[in-house]
Protein backbone atom coordinates (compact mmCIF):
# COMPACT_ATOMS: atom_id res chain seq x y z
CA UNK A 1 0.00 0.00 0.00
CA UNK A 2 2.81 2.38 0.97
CA UNK A 3 4.60 1.67 -2.32
CA UNK A 4 1.38 2.48 -4.27
CA UNK A 5 0.90 5.75 -2.36
CA UNK A 6 4.48 6.77 -3.08
CA UNK A 7 4.08 5.99 -6.80
CA UNK A 8 0.82 7.94 -6.88
CA UNK A 9 2.48 10.91 -5.18
CA UNK A 10 5.35 10.87 -7.67
CA UNK A 11 2.90 10.73 -10.59
CA UNK A 12 0.91 13.69 -9.24
CA UNK A 13 4.13 15.64 -8.69
CA UNK A 14 5.23 15.04 -12.30
CA UNK A 15 1.84 16.09 -13.67
CA UNK A 16 1.81 19.29 -11.60
CA UNK A 17 5.39 20.09 -12.57
CA UNK A 18 4.63 19.53 -16.26
CA UNK A 19 1.51 21.71 -16.03
CA UNK A 20 3.52 24.49 -14.40
CA UNK A 21 6.12 24.14 -17.15
CA UNK A 22 3.47 24.60 -19.83
CA UNK A 23 1.99 27.61 -18.05
CA UNK A 24 5.45 29.06 -17.61
CA UNK A 25 6.18 28.42 -21.29
CA UNK A 26 3.15 30.49 -22.27
CA UNK A 27 3.99 33.21 -19.75
CA UNK A 28 7.58 33.33 -20.98
CA UNK A 29 6.34 33.86 -24.54
CA UNK A 30 4.04 36.65 -23.34
CA UNK A 31 6.77 38.27 -21.25
CA UNK A 32 9.56 37.92 -23.81
CA UNK A 33 9.05 41.40 -25.25
CA UNK A 34 9.15 43.04 -21.83
CA UNK A 35 12.25 41.11 -20.76
CA UNK A 36 14.10 41.75 -24.01
CA UNK A 37 14.62 38.03 -24.65
CA UNK A 38 14.58 36.68 -28.20
CA UNK A 39 11.86 34.17 -28.98
CA UNK A 40 13.33 31.35 -31.04
CA UNK A 41 10.90 29.24 -33.09
CA UNK A 42 11.80 26.17 -35.16
CA UNK A 43 10.25 25.41 -38.56
CA UNK A 44 10.83 22.04 -40.26
CA UNK A 45 10.03 20.85 -43.79
CA UNK A 46 11.24 18.29 -46.32
CA UNK A 47 11.99 20.14 -49.57
CA UNK A 48 15.49 21.04 -50.74
CA UNK A 49 16.73 24.45 -49.62
CA UNK A 50 16.90 25.54 -53.28
CA UNK A 51 13.17 24.90 -53.93
CA UNK A 52 10.86 27.96 -54.28
CA UNK A 53 8.80 26.75 -51.30
CA UNK A 54 11.93 26.63 -49.14
CA UNK A 55 13.02 30.07 -50.32
CA UNK A 56 9.57 31.42 -49.44
CA UNK A 57 9.88 29.96 -45.95
CA UNK A 58 13.30 31.56 -45.51
CA UNK A 59 11.81 34.86 -46.70
CA UNK A 60 9.04 34.49 -44.12
CA UNK A 61 11.63 34.01 -41.36
CA UNK A 62 13.55 37.06 -42.59
CA UNK A 63 10.41 39.23 -42.58
CA UNK A 64 9.41 38.05 -39.09
CA UNK A 65 12.81 38.96 -37.67
CA UNK A 66 12.73 42.37 -39.34
CA UNK A 67 9.13 43.23 -38.40
CA UNK A 68 9.68 42.13 -34.79
CA UNK A 69 12.92 44.12 -34.52
CA UNK A 70 14.79 40.92 -33.76
CA UNK A 71 12.42 39.87 -30.97
CA UNK A 72 11.41 36.72 -32.89
CA UNK A 73 13.86 34.45 -34.67
CA UNK A 74 12.64 31.56 -36.81
CA UNK A 75 15.14 28.80 -37.47
CA UNK A 76 14.31 27.01 -40.73
CA UNK A 77 15.25 23.38 -41.35
CA UNK A 78 14.96 22.06 -44.92
CA UNK A 79 15.85 18.75 -46.63
CA UNK A 80 13.82 16.69 -44.11
CA UNK A 81 16.46 17.32 -41.42
CA UNK A 82 13.70 17.23 -38.79
CA UNK A 83 11.63 14.57 -40.54
CA UNK A 84 9.25 13.92 -43.43
CA UNK A 85 6.20 16.07 -44.19
CA UNK A 86 3.98 13.96 -41.97
CA UNK A 87 6.52 13.83 -39.14
CA UNK A 88 7.04 17.58 -38.95
CA UNK A 89 3.31 18.30 -39.20
CA UNK A 90 2.62 15.87 -36.36
CA UNK A 91 5.42 17.55 -34.41
CA UNK A 92 3.78 20.94 -34.90
CA UNK A 93 0.40 19.55 -33.84
CA UNK A 94 1.89 18.09 -30.66
CA UNK A 95 4.00 21.17 -29.90
CA UNK A 96 7.41 19.49 -30.10
CA UNK A 97 7.97 21.72 -33.14
CA UNK A 98 6.74 25.31 -33.38
CA UNK A 99 6.06 25.45 -37.11
CA UNK A 100 6.06 23.03 -40.04
CA UNK A 101 5.46 22.97 -43.77
CA UNK A 102 4.03 20.17 -45.91
CA UNK A 103 2.60 19.58 -49.36
CA UNK A 104 -1.19 19.61 -49.02
CA UNK A 105 -1.77 16.01 -50.26
CA UNK A 106 0.01 14.89 -47.08
CA UNK A 107 -2.51 16.86 -45.00
CA UNK A 108 -5.55 14.72 -45.90
CA UNK A 109 -5.25 12.74 -42.64
CA UNK A 110 -5.92 15.99 -40.73
CA UNK A 111 -8.82 17.12 -42.92
CA UNK A 112 -10.30 15.39 -45.96
CA UNK A 113 -11.13 18.81 -47.40
CA UNK A 114 -7.74 18.71 -49.11
CA UNK A 115 -8.98 15.79 -51.23
CA UNK A 116 -10.94 18.33 -53.25
CA UNK A 117 -7.73 20.19 -54.07
CA UNK A 118 -6.28 16.95 -55.46
CA UNK A 119 -9.06 16.44 -58.00
CA UNK A 120 -7.67 16.59 -61.55
CA UNK A 121 -8.36 19.89 -63.31
CA UNK A 122 -10.36 21.43 -60.46
CA UNK A 123 -7.76 24.19 -60.81
CA UNK A 124 -6.72 25.06 -64.35
CA UNK A 125 -4.60 28.16 -63.80
CA UNK A 126 -2.65 29.91 -61.06
CA UNK A 127 -5.31 32.62 -61.08
CA UNK A 128 -7.92 30.03 -60.07
CA UNK A 129 -5.60 28.57 -57.41
CA UNK A 130 -5.02 31.94 -55.75
CA UNK A 131 -8.71 32.85 -56.01
CA UNK A 132 -9.68 29.71 -54.09
CA UNK A 133 -6.88 29.79 -51.50
CA UNK A 134 -7.33 33.50 -50.75
CA UNK A 135 -11.12 33.21 -50.72
CA UNK A 136 -13.80 31.25 -48.87
CA UNK A 137 -12.46 27.76 -49.78
CA UNK A 138 -9.17 28.69 -48.13
CA UNK A 139 -10.96 30.07 -45.08
CA UNK A 140 -12.86 26.79 -44.67
CA UNK A 141 -9.51 24.94 -44.59
CA UNK A 142 -8.08 27.43 -42.08
CA UNK A 143 -11.03 26.87 -39.74
CA UNK A 144 -10.87 23.08 -40.04
CA UNK A 145 -7.15 23.03 -39.24
CA UNK A 146 -7.66 25.43 -36.33
CA UNK A 147 -9.94 22.80 -34.80
CA UNK A 148 -7.06 20.31 -35.16
CA UNK A 149 -4.66 22.51 -33.18
CA UNK A 150 -3.03 24.47 -36.02
CA UNK A 151 -2.71 28.13 -36.94
CA UNK A 152 -2.41 28.40 -40.73
CA UNK A 153 0.22 31.00 -41.63
CA UNK A 154 0.36 30.86 -45.43
CA UNK A 155 0.18 28.62 -48.50
CA UNK A 156 3.42 28.59 -50.53
CA UNK A 157 3.01 27.99 -54.26
CA UNK A 158 4.27 24.55 -55.31
CA UNK A 159 3.06 24.35 -58.91
CA UNK A 160 1.21 22.30 -61.50
CA UNK A 161 2.28 18.73 -62.17
CA UNK A 162 3.27 17.71 -65.70
CA UNK A 163 3.69 14.14 -66.99
CA UNK A 164 7.29 13.14 -67.71
CA UNK A 165 8.77 9.82 -68.84
CA UNK A 166 11.81 8.17 -70.41
CA UNK A 167 10.10 5.91 -72.97
CA UNK A 168 8.21 7.88 -75.62
CA UNK A 169 6.40 11.13 -76.44
CA UNK A 170 2.93 11.38 -74.87
CA UNK A 171 0.26 13.39 -76.69
CA UNK A 172 -3.04 11.91 -75.45
CA UNK A 173 -3.93 9.67 -72.48
CA UNK A 174 -3.96 6.49 -74.58
CA UNK A 175 -0.23 6.98 -75.22
CA UNK A 176 0.32 6.15 -71.54
CA UNK A 177 -1.22 2.70 -71.94
CA UNK A 178 0.80 0.19 -69.92
CA UNK A 179 3.52 2.62 -68.80
CA UNK A 180 4.59 2.33 -65.15
CA UNK A 181 4.12 5.81 -63.72
CA UNK A 182 5.28 6.75 -60.25
CA UNK A 183 2.63 8.37 -58.08
CA UNK A 184 2.40 9.60 -54.52
CA UNK A 185 0.36 7.59 -52.01
CA UNK A 186 -2.65 9.75 -52.92
CA UNK A 187 -5.54 7.48 -54.03
CA UNK A 188 -6.75 10.30 -56.27
CA UNK A 189 -3.46 10.62 -58.15
CA UNK A 190 -3.35 6.85 -58.57
CA UNK A 191 -6.88 6.97 -59.98
CA UNK A 192 -5.79 9.77 -62.34
CA UNK A 193 -3.22 7.55 -64.00
CA UNK A 194 -5.58 4.58 -64.09
CA UNK A 195 -8.02 6.82 -65.96
CA UNK A 196 -5.20 7.85 -68.31
CA UNK A 197 -4.50 4.16 -69.00
CA UNK A 198 -1.15 3.95 -67.21
CA UNK A 199 -0.01 1.59 -64.49
CA UNK A 200 0.24 3.78 -61.34
CA UNK A 201 3.09 2.75 -59.04
CA UNK A 202 3.32 4.45 -55.61
CA UNK A 203 6.95 4.99 -54.61
CA UNK A 204 8.47 7.12 -51.85
CA UNK A 205 9.88 10.37 -53.23
CA UNK A 206 13.47 9.70 -52.19
CA UNK A 207 13.43 6.47 -54.23
CA UNK A 208 12.05 7.86 -57.49
CA UNK A 209 15.35 8.81 -59.17
CA UNK A 210 16.75 5.29 -58.73
CA UNK A 211 13.42 3.74 -59.78
CA UNK A 212 13.51 5.71 -63.05
CA UNK A 213 17.15 4.80 -63.54
CA UNK A 214 16.52 1.08 -63.04
CA UNK A 215 13.21 0.90 -64.92
CA UNK A 216 11.08 0.15 -61.88
CA UNK A 217 8.96 3.04 -63.17
CA UNK A 218 9.10 4.80 -66.53
CA UNK A 219 7.62 8.15 -65.68
CA UNK A 220 6.08 10.41 -63.04
CA UNK A 221 4.06 13.56 -62.55
CA UNK A 222 5.66 16.64 -61.03
CA UNK A 223 6.52 20.31 -61.45
CA UNK A 224 9.51 21.35 -63.55
CA UNK A 225 11.15 23.18 -60.65
CA UNK A 226 11.09 20.19 -58.31
CA UNK A 227 12.25 17.82 -61.05
CA UNK A 228 15.15 20.09 -61.96
CA UNK A 229 16.18 20.68 -58.35
CA UNK A 230 16.43 16.90 -57.84
CA UNK A 231 18.24 16.27 -61.18
CA UNK A 232 15.47 14.08 -62.56
CA UNK A 233 16.22 15.47 -66.03
CA UNK A 234 19.14 13.04 -66.03
CA UNK A 235 16.76 10.05 -66.12
CA UNK A 236 13.98 11.55 -68.28
CA UNK A 237 13.49 12.21 -71.99
CA UNK A 238 9.95 13.48 -72.54
CA UNK A 239 7.52 15.90 -70.90
CA UNK A 240 3.86 16.58 -71.65
CA UNK A 241 2.28 19.80 -70.36
CA UNK A 242 -1.17 18.85 -69.16
CA UNK A 243 -1.40 20.57 -65.73
CA UNK A 244 -3.41 17.59 -64.50
CA UNK A 245 -2.95 18.44 -60.81
CA UNK A 246 -2.00 21.46 -58.73
CA UNK A 247 -0.05 20.94 -55.53
CA UNK A 248 0.05 23.57 -52.85
CA UNK A 249 2.20 23.68 -49.77
CA UNK A 250 1.12 24.92 -46.35
CA UNK A 251 2.94 26.54 -43.43
CA UNK A 252 1.38 25.84 -40.03
CA UNK A 253 2.10 26.77 -36.43
CA UNK A 254 1.08 25.00 -33.26
CA UNK A 255 -2.05 26.90 -32.20
CA UNK A 256 -1.28 26.99 -28.48
CA UNK A 257 2.25 28.24 -29.09
CA UNK A 258 0.85 30.90 -31.43
CA UNK A 259 -1.68 31.97 -28.78
CA UNK A 260 1.08 32.12 -26.15
CA UNK A 261 2.67 35.00 -28.07
CA UNK A 262 1.70 38.60 -27.44
CA UNK A 263 -0.97 40.01 -29.78
CA UNK A 264 1.71 42.19 -31.35
CA UNK A 265 3.89 39.17 -32.12
CA UNK A 266 0.91 37.21 -33.46
CA UNK A 267 0.21 40.09 -35.81
CA UNK A 268 3.85 40.17 -36.91
CA UNK A 269 3.75 36.48 -37.85
CA UNK A 270 0.48 36.71 -39.79
CA UNK A 271 1.55 39.87 -41.65
CA UNK A 272 4.89 38.23 -42.47
CA UNK A 273 2.99 35.27 -43.91
CA UNK A 274 0.97 37.59 -46.18
CA UNK A 275 4.11 39.35 -47.41
CA UNK A 276 6.03 36.10 -47.84
CA UNK A 277 3.33 34.41 -49.92
CA UNK A 278 3.12 37.38 -52.28
CA UNK A 279 6.90 37.32 -52.75
CA UNK A 280 7.03 33.53 -53.04
CA UNK A 281 4.29 33.25 -55.65
CA UNK A 282 6.17 35.56 -57.97
CA UNK A 283 9.39 33.62 -57.37
CA UNK A 284 7.70 30.23 -57.90
CA UNK A 285 6.22 31.25 -61.25
CA UNK A 286 9.54 32.70 -62.40
CA UNK A 287 11.56 29.65 -61.34
CA UNK A 288 9.06 27.23 -62.88
CA UNK A 289 9.50 28.95 -66.24
CA UNK A 290 13.28 28.96 -65.81
CA UNK A 291 13.26 25.24 -64.99
CA UNK A 292 11.17 24.57 -68.11
CA UNK A 293 13.78 26.34 -70.25
CA UNK A 294 16.56 24.36 -68.56
CA UNK A 295 14.68 21.13 -69.38
CA UNK A 296 14.61 22.09 -73.04
CA UNK A 297 18.26 23.13 -73.05
CA UNK A 298 19.15 19.81 -71.43
CA UNK A 299 17.44 18.03 -74.31
CA UNK A 300 14.11 17.03 -72.80
CA UNK A 301 11.41 17.00 -75.47
CA UNK A 302 8.41 19.04 -74.24
CA UNK A 303 5.04 18.52 -75.90
CA UNK A 304 2.11 20.94 -75.59
CA UNK A 305 -1.18 19.21 -76.49
CA UNK A 306 -3.51 20.92 -78.94
CA UNK A 307 -6.88 22.28 -77.83
CA UNK A 308 -8.62 19.14 -79.10
CA UNK A 309 -6.12 16.89 -77.34
CA UNK A 310 -6.61 18.79 -74.07
CA UNK A 311 -10.33 18.05 -74.30
CA UNK A 312 -9.45 14.35 -74.34
CA UNK A 313 -7.29 14.77 -71.21
CA UNK A 314 -10.08 16.61 -69.41
CA UNK A 315 -12.79 14.16 -70.42
CA UNK A 316 -10.71 11.15 -69.43
CA UNK A 317 -10.80 12.09 -65.73
CA UNK A 318 -14.60 11.98 -65.33
CA UNK A 319 -14.42 8.53 -63.63
CA UNK A 320 -12.05 9.99 -61.02
CA UNK A 321 -14.55 12.68 -60.07
CA UNK A 322 -17.37 10.14 -60.04
CA UNK A 323 -15.41 7.89 -57.67
CA UNK A 324 -14.09 10.52 -55.28
CA UNK A 325 -16.63 13.35 -55.13
CA UNK A 326 -18.72 11.84 -52.34
CA UNK A 327 -19.06 11.97 -48.56
CA UNK A 328 -15.97 10.67 -46.79
CA UNK A 329 -13.72 11.44 -49.75
CA UNK A 330 -13.84 14.77 -51.60
CA UNK A 331 -16.82 16.43 -49.87
CA UNK A 332 -19.37 17.37 -52.61
CA UNK A 333 -20.42 20.54 -50.78
CA UNK A 334 -16.83 21.75 -50.54
CA UNK A 335 -16.13 20.84 -54.18
CA UNK A 336 -19.16 22.92 -55.19
CA UNK A 337 -17.91 25.81 -53.03
CA UNK A 338 -14.61 25.78 -54.95
CA UNK A 339 -16.37 25.60 -58.32
CA UNK A 340 -18.79 28.39 -57.38
CA UNK A 341 -15.92 30.55 -56.16
CA UNK A 342 -14.20 30.06 -59.52
CA UNK A 343 -17.43 30.59 -61.44
CA UNK A 344 -17.43 27.28 -63.32
CA UNK A 345 -19.22 23.94 -63.47
CA UNK A 346 -18.21 20.29 -63.65
CA UNK A 347 -19.14 20.24 -67.32
CA UNK A 348 -16.67 23.02 -67.95
CA UNK A 349 -13.99 21.08 -66.03
CA UNK A 350 -14.65 18.08 -68.29
CA UNK A 351 -14.81 20.41 -71.35
CA UNK A 352 -18.05 18.81 -72.47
Amino acid sequence: MKKWVNSYAVTITIIVAFSMLLVGYGMNRQDAKASGETIVLRLGQSKAASHPVSKGIDKFAEIVEKKSNGEIEIETYHDAVLGSDREVIEGAQQGSLDLASSSTPNMSSFTKLFNAWDLPYIFESKKEVYQAIDGEPGDVIRKALSEKGFQVIFFPDYGFRQIVNNVKPIQVPSDLEGLKIRTTSSPIEQADFEAFGANPTPIAWQEVFTALQQGTVEGEGNSYSLLWDTKHQEVLQYATEVNYNYSSDIVLMNKEIFKSLSEEHQQVIMEAGEEAVSWQRELANMEEEEARKKFQQFGIEIYEPTEEQMKIWHQSIKPVWKEFVREGKADPEYVNLILNTLGKTKKEVFQE
